[in-house]
């Protein structure tokens, strides 16, 4: 589904709720942005961070613990 939207000023995109909801994007969350073939994609921090240590499981299976400790690194930085 496509929502039509506005690019305001200082290049400012609104992210309609239902993609909010759906990504559990919540009101100062980082996001990834990224062009890939030709359009504009956004990520949520979380789902990218998931992708990437699957993708390091995959080549090094005991790097599960090291995804782990990156994920509560991040927490504890969110945190301070």
């Amino acid at each position: 589904m496509s929502i039509r939207t506005k690019i305001s000023a200082g290049g400012k995109v609104s992210i309609p709720s239902i993609y909010r909801k759906q990504l559990e994007l919540k009101e100062g969350d980082e996001v990834l942005i990224d062009i890939q073939e030709g359009q504009l994609v956004i990520s949520s921090l979380r789902t990218s961070l998931l992708k990437a240590r699957n993708l390091i499981s995959k080549y090094h299976p005991q790097a599960g613990s090291l995804g782990e400790k990156l994920t509560s690194t991040q927490k504890e930085e969110n945190n301070e």
